[in-house]
Parts: structure tokens; sequence; C-alpha cells
């Protein structure tokens, strides 16, 4: 029997795993910002080319568990190769231009890549099942959920561990943070500038490749998916705070609940909670749900 706890378990789950994929993009957007200082209009088309690459290995029909993970990680994987090119070839002759300057170049470098996979893959919709394992539901708390939408949880939750930990816990995240605080001062006690900046753009493409292999059994995927999904995503990185990766989880999973909220409770606010979110959110604080506690993305 449908309760009303239950249901409201059943919204903030199905909510959180609904983020899921908007928290991986954004938190490679953020990460990029933070450090390197780009607004990567191109992250888009880094997301469209791990759905189309899982859709592609994976061939529409319901595989099995362990093709899906296999396929989910090679589209993160072409992803993440696709942006260190695009990071050697473009990006890193913008390191030094404003912001508008940034943007139209990220832009460029997105209608260029949905170029080339519409030759590649064509303009038609593309749909894939998930694996029969994944696609039935058990009991949480009394109420019932997909299996897929607890697995994406688990990833969420994996990759925010991950991140904290590579962050805070790694060389590599001290020679990120030195980088984002003063890069100048960075490069004159031996870190390697250009290499870092390469890595954490390339770790961020791999990112917003996961995602889109993540999504690709929810969403018919086309070579335009990024368009929308894009400007979506940068809207929740200044939602949870220019240079925090902790506000884009937040603001992520504020999104997703707000949206299956809307859908179980007030079905007129479908497709608007959003928009309604980042309205009251901003109006109450300009900096965003946790911007300005921190300083730059890489303070987690």
């Amino acid at each position: 029997m449908v309760t009303p706890v239950t249901e409201l378990v059943a919204v903030v789950v199905s909510g959180i795993a609904y983020g899921v994929p908007i928290f991986l993009v954004a938190s490679g957007l953020t990460l990029i910002y933070g450090v390197i200082g780009v607004l990567n209009f191109a992250h888009g088309a880094f997301f469209v080319l791990g759905a189309l690459t899982a859709v592609s290995i994976l061939g529409g029909p319901a595989p099995s568990a362990p093709v899906f993970v296999l396929a989910v990680l090679a589209g993160a994987v072409v992803a993440g190769v696709v942006g260190l090119v695009t990071e050697r070839t473009v990006i890193r002759r913008l390191y030094r231009a404003d912001h508008i300057t940034m943007l139209l170049g990220t832009y460029a470098v997105l209608l260029t890549l949905e170029g080339l996979a519409e030759v590649v893959w064509g303009t038609d919709n593309r749909s894939q099942r998930q694996p029969d394992v994944l696609a039935g539901n058990v009991r949480v708390l009394g109420a019932s959920i997909t299996v897929y939408d607890l697995v994406l949880v688990a990833v969420g939750g994996g990759v925010a561990v991950t991140l904290w930990l590579l962050i805070n816990r790694s060389r590599l995240g001290r020679e990120v943070r030195a980088i984002a605080q003063d890069p100048t001062m960075a490069q004159a006690v031996g870190i390697n500038a250009r290499t870092t900046l390469l890595v954490v753009f390339g770790f961020g493409s791999l990112l917003a490749g996961l995602a889109g292999g993540l999504t690709a059994p929810n969403v018919s995927v086309t070579p335009s998916l990024g368009n929308a999904f894009i400007l979506q995503c940068f809207a929740v990185v200044i939602l949870g705070g220019l240079g925090s990766v902790e506000g884009a989880l937040v603001a992520s999973a504020l999104v997703g609940v707000a949206e299956t909220a809307a859908v179980a409770y007030a079905p007129a606010l479908t497709g608007f909670t959003f928009y309604l979110l980042v309205a009251v959110v901003l109006l109450a604080r300009p900096q965003g749900l946790l911007g300005g506690t921190h300083g730059r993305a890489v303070a987690v």
C-alpha cells in the first residue's frame, strides 16, 4: 500500500537519481572552471559522445549487465580522449582570453563535435534498453524503487567520494589546488601546470561521457542532445555556487528532487521547477548555495 511516507521516499530517491548525471557533468564543469578558468560549452558534446558510444556498442536490445557497464565506461573513455585532444588543440589557446571569447570558442567546439557526430551516427533518435537485471523494482523503506535508480545513486555517491579523495588526499589534488590559487607560484615550485591542466580537462570530459552513457537508457539519444543538457548543467553550477563541487552536488540533488516532486504532487509545474528553484535561490543568495565559502572549485 502506498502511503505518504513511502511516496515521499520514492520521490526523494528518484529525484536524487535524476540529478546524478547532472552532477557528473556539473562537477566536471566546476573543476574545469575553478582550475583552468574556462567556461566550457564543449562539455555538452562530451556528454553526447559518451551516450552515442554506449548506444552504438549496446545496439538497442537489453544487454547483460557486464556489457552495459563496459559500454558506459567505453563512452566515458571516448569522451575523455576527445577532451584531451580538444584541450591540446583548442582550449589551451583560450587560457588568456576573456570570458566572451572562451564562451564563443568552446561553443564553436560544441557545434563542430555535434556536426562530426551527425556524420558518424546520423540524426535519427536512438534508444537503448536497460539490462533486465536493472529494470526491476526493489523495496526501500516500503517504497518501490527501480534498481537502475539505486545504481545511479550509488554511482553519484561513488564519484562524489572519489572527487573528494582525489582533491583533498592526493598529490594531484594538491597540485590542482596550488594552480587554482596561484598558477605562477605553483609553476615556480616545480608543478607542471600544462600537464595538470590537461589531466583536469580530460577528467572533467570523462565525467561528462560517463553521464552520457548512464543517461542513454532514459532518453532518446541524438547528436544535439547536449545543447539543452549543458545549459541545465551550467545553471546548476551557478545555483550551487561558482567554485564549489559540493554546491554542484547539492544543487543537482535539489533540482532532481524538485522535478520528481512536481511530477508526483503538482504535474502542472513539471518542467518549470528547475527555473523556479534557480530564481528563488539566486534571489535569496546571489552567490549560490555554497558560493563564497570556498573560493575555487577545488575546495570541496
